[in-house]
């Protein structure tokens, strides 16, 4: 493959341009080639951050039809995923899907089994494990700072998401599906070991003016005992920073994601360490609904266009994305029927 890796755009909204065109555009060894949108506002912001030579499309089909390009990044809702996946390993490129994969486990392994068949690379847009936060978290859980890892944790009390297509069950797949498949996502890599089962309870209790849960909690059990539990609210507009931390045999980590912080607690001996864990200064952060800072798009973006260039496996690939799913989908099921599901029965609903 050429030095220049040529990408298209698929899904210039506000999140394609302000989160991964705006990203793109600072990369070296990047050109961005075209975008697609249904909004020519959206287009025209795009040319506006890409330069006036950027091609533009309506259907984002017509983009794909590019030779030149060799990449794609995925972009738009998420009823759309599957359909835009095939069609770019069909047509040659290699993907960068946002999250979630899929709508459905099937989903998942088509677009799996697609990118394999077309020997391209597919990575999915959980950005949360390339926040240097989370990377400093991860590599002290490994060094064994905590001892041997037993429970974690994911708190967020914050505002309601962006009006439009997320207040749709359809266009979603569901808040769970849609919010916290990067909690999961965490989860999964962190106890580093395979869901087992879920109990989650939640409701659409004050957003009434949308058809997604408005606030949920939710438990899972992995294989080796180990236990994670997600709280997220979405209806507390002044609520504290995002909160994610782990708790082991010899000590707990702590995590807050607007301060870029850690505390580190050791058991014995007893003493705390704050440590300040700030991303690159060359990343274009956004400011998000709830009115926080979203990071991880830059490093994320970077590692897809090495992968595709050197023909690595992302950190983010197709079956790690997919068990975030099958979670997803198991915390919605567990809340529809007031029940425990088991991952099992999620991955065998092929």
């Amino acid at each position: 493959m050429a030095t220049t890796l040529n990408i298209g755009l698929l899904g210039a909204g506000w999140f394609g341009c302000e989160a991964h065109l705006t990203n793109l555009m600072r990369l070296d060894g990047v050109n961005v080639v075209a975008a697609s949108s249904r909004s020519e506002s959206s287009l025209a912001k795009a040319q506006e951050i890409a330069g006036a030579e950027l091609q533009t499309f309506t259907d984002w089909r017509d983009l794909l039809r590019i030779e030149a390009i060799d990449a794609v990044v995925i972009a738009l809702t998420n009823d759309q995923h599957h359909a835009a996946c095939l069609a770019a390993f069909n047509s040659g490129k290699h993907v960068l899907c946002e999250k979630p994969l899929g709508l459905t486990m099937v989903e998942c392994d088509e677009i799996i089994a697609a990118s394999q068949a077309a020997g391209r690379v597919l990575q999915v847009g959980h950005e949360m494990r390339f926040q240097s936060l989370y990377q400093r978290m991860k590599q002290m859980i490994d060094e064994g700072e905590v001892g041997d890892l037993h429970l974690m944790w994911s708190r967020e009390y914050r505002g309601p998401m962006r009006q439009g297509w997320r207040s749709s069950e359809a266009l979603t797949g569901g808040t769970i599906l849609e919010k916290n498949s990067h909690d999961f996502d965490l989860f999964n890599w962190f106890l580093d070991a395979a869901p087992v089962r879920v109990a989650a309870m939640g409701g659409r209790n004050v957003l009434l003016d949308r058809e997604v849960l408005d606030n949920a909690q939710v438990l899972v059990e992995y294989e080796n005992g180990r236990r994670a539990t997600l709280e997220v609210c979405l209806f507390a507009p002044h609520g504290g920073d995002s909160e994610i931390g782990v708790v082991g045999s010899a000590g707990r980590i702590d995590a807050f994601n607007q301060a870029q912080k850690l505390i580190h607690h050791r058991f014995d001996p007893p003493e705390s360490t704050e440590i300040d864990v700030t991303d690159s200064p060359e990343e274009v952060v956004f400011v998000d609904a709830a009115g926080g800072m979203d990071r991880g798009i830059r490093p994320e973006l970077k590692h897809f266009v090495d992968c595709c260039q050197a023909g690595r496996k992302p950190l983010t690939d197709g079956p790690s994305a997919r068990m975030s799913v099958a979670v997803c989908l198991a915390a919605q099921e567990s809340i529809r029927r007031s029940e425990m599901i088991t991952i099992e029965e999620i991955l065998g609903a092929n």
